[in-house]
């Protein structure tokens, strides 16, 4: 009699879709006025572009987990356009900014500022840490 339930509570599921936790949210993959950049595109940067500022927009503890080498940590709640304008003085300077990927939304929020005060070379890490790590790509550990 009760063997329905289970089917339809993934009836619902499959319809409004799996439940989100709390403070979870879905960053966008592009960003206007940003080149959206994947783990082999970010390891071509780094290698091309030697005045590459690299932002890492993740809490301090996920920072000193590990990170992309030469990476500065700062939140996109903690970014200002004056702090912007102290670490990267030229607005054609190219910039990375990444999080922990499409469920953390900081780097998006990061990126869509800096475009906003006018920086012109603004490279977007969509996929972020999840991707890094699943990749097994090199991480630095805080000093």
């Amino acid at each position: 009699m009760l063997r329905w339930i289970p089917a339809a509570a993934m009836l619902v599921v499959a319809l409004i879709g799996a439940p989100v936790p709390a403070g979870a949210q879905t960053a966008p993959l592009e960003i206007a006025g940003a080149t959206t950049v994947d783990a082999d595109k970010v390891i071509a940067l780094v290698e091309a572009e030697k005045d590459l500022v690299i932002l890492d927009n993740r809490r301090q503890e996920d920072f000193n987990a590990g990170h992309i080498a030469g990476a500065i940590r700062i939140l996109d709640t903690d970014l200002t356009e004056a702090k912007m304008a102290s670490l990267v003085p030229s607005k054609t300077r190219p910039v990375l900014c990444y999080c922990n990927g499409v469920n953390c939304g900081r780097a998006a929020k990061a990126a869509q500022m800096a475009v906003g005060w006018g920086y012109t070379r603004i490279y977007y890490y969509a996929l972020g840490m999840d991707e890094w790590k699943k990749l097994g790509l090199p991480l630095a550990s805080a000093q």
